[in-house]
């Protein structure tokens, strides 16, 4: 049904995702792609669905058939037309539209009215909550329901092959086991599944074969069940190595960040960026080294502790309340510094009211200075992206912080939010004084504004020094493009679980961090 041979994926000409990736799905399969951040999965998606260009990408290498059919240069609506479907990672739903019209906005591309009336029969069928709830708008659901009204949404256009991208992301388990048994559903009734998925265990429950990606290659692949057993698989989703010991995701990694700058953390998928943040912000433990801040030393502390300190962070994956307003969503962050008691603001004691409404009156202030005065009673929820992800900032700002952590702060955005983004970061630190350290994939925001960047690349520090220094170091030349400059060798590249780079530094997975 779905043949891939070869293929090849750049970013920007220069950086190298996918490299010479083979995988195929028959009629009535269901087929599983798993790998660690940054192993390619979604890259993978993107060049199945015809979306790549959209990201700056292109198969540089390889071919790709469905049907028998070349995919190659196929306009991703005419791709959805042939019976291949993508439902994103994310949960990218219309948040203003009711289910009703998010399903509607699903079915655009058939004219068939029959076959849109018996798709969204299935839905519904599917998912009972959506047709309780087909009135309401969508960004007012919980994040599973959200996650059912996006297959919902790809069921519209009556997939012949579904490619789901992480479904269970961000989900309770007994939700993620709900999806499994809607991917089985869905395949019982004809459908074949590709499945992007980290949760090993849902993904080779449900599958019939499976491929495991690891930095762009197919490093496993075999019948779901036969995996579900193999060492590799376990070590690589249950954080052990060939020792059975903890593995790595910092090793000796020591910056210094000064006071009233801007600097940035970069690095490829899974260089350890994230869980840089997390040691930070105190919710991983390191295992050896220290980060202090002033006399503090922050790797003794816990996340409320370092809160107080003055170190805020906004969150990668927007981690706010969808049916709250942006004022009840700011209000949150002045929470660390109300001095009334919970009784005395029960009671509306005068102290409680004269600090609500200091408070309240700081939020506006913050509201302003991120152009968001004009959706304060706004719930977030109907928001779109780009001001959810200002929301987002300025919950963070309300804390008053002295240092704030942005964690991919233009990820999922378009050009126009991406300068916006970039104007408020500058205005952060030039009009309020903060001290920004940012993890980013966007290099000319990155390049852009910051005053200092240090790399990382498989938990390792592989340079650090002002933008300009970093663009021309060759390490990191060489960890963007995945390969020495004078060889496209394939051996030099990884292959086994889990891989090493070239300088035969370990690649493993996050257990116990160790800065």
């Amino acid at each position: 049904m779905l043949s891939v041979r070869g293929v090849q994926v750049t970013y920007g000409g220069t950086v190298r995702a996918l490299r010479g990736v083979d995988l195929e799905v028959g009629e009535g399969e269901v087929v599983a792609v798993l790998g660690s951040n940054g192993a390619g999965k979604t890259t993978l998606l993107r060049a199945l669905s015809g979306t790549l260009r959209l990201h700056r990408g292109r198969v540089d290498d390889g071919s790709i058939t469905f049907l028998g059919q070349d995919l190659s240069g196929r306009d991703p609506a005419r791709v959805v037309g042939m019976g291949l479907v993508q439902v994103p990672e994310g949960r990218r739903i219309f948040t203003r539209l009711t289910v009703e019209e998010n399903l509607r906005a699903g079915g655009l591309g058939s004219r068939d009215r029959a076959a849109k009336g018996k798709a969204e029969k299935r839905v519904y069928d599917l998912f009972p909550v959506l047709a309780d709830r087909r009135h309401q708008r969508a960004g007012l659901f919980s994040g599973g329901e959200q996650q059912m009204l996006a297959i919902g949404r790809g069921l519209m256009a009556s997939p012949k092959l579904l490619l789901l991208d992480e479904p269970s992301l961000g989900l309770a388990p007994q939700m993620i086991g709900r999806i499994g048994e809607v991917v089985r559903e869905i395949h019982r009734q004809g459908t074949s599944v590709l499945l992007v998925e980290q949760n090993a265990t849902m993904a080779l429950g449900v599958a019939d074969s499976a491929f495991v990606l690891d930095i762009g290659r197919v490093s496993l692949q075999g019948p779901a069940a036969e995996l579900a057993q193999s060492d590799a698989v376990q070590r690589l989703y249950l954080g052990h190595d060939e020792d059975d010991g903890p593995v790595r995701a910092l090793s000796d990694v020591s910056f210094l960040v000064e006071p009233g700058s801007v600097h940035a953390v970069i690095g490829p998928n899974g260089a350890g960026k994230s869980t840089m943040f997390n040691v930070l912000s105190g919710v991983y433990k390191a295992t050896s080294g220290q980060v202090r801040y002033g006399d503090a030393v922050l790797t003794s502390m816990r996340p409320h502790q370092i809160a107080k300190l003055g170190i805020a962070r906004a969150f990668q994956n927007i981690a706010l309340s969808g049916t709250q307003t942006v004022a009840e969503n700011l209000m949150l962050g002045r929470h660390a510094l109300t001095k009334a008691g919970f009784l005395a603001s029960g009671l509306r004691l005068p102290l409680a009211t004269r600090e609500g409404k200091r408070h309240g009156e700081r939020v506006r202030e913050i509201a302003e200075f991120l152009d968001l005065a004009d959706k304060l009673q706004t719930p977030v929820g109907v928001l779109s992206y780009g001001d959810q992800k200002r929301v987002e900032v300025a919950r963070a700002l309300c804390t008053e912080p002295d240092v704030l952590l942005l964690d991919e702060p233009v990820a999922g955005m378009n050009a126009e939010e991406t300068n916006r983004m970039a104007g408020i970061v500058l205005e952060i630190r030039n009009a309020l004084g903060i001290t920004v350290v940012l993890v980013e994939h966007d290099m000319g925001m990155v390049m852009g504004i910051a005053d200092r960047v240090t790399v990382l690349d498989f938990g390792r520090r592989i340079a650090d020094g002002t933008p300009a220094e970093v663009q021309a170091d060759p390490d990191v030349i060489r960890a963007y493009l995945g390969a020495g400059e004078e060889s496209d060798d394939p051996a030099a590249d990884v292959e086994e679980v889990p891989g090493q780079t070239q300088s035969g530094a370990t690649r493993t997975v996050p257990e116990d961090p160790a800065p």
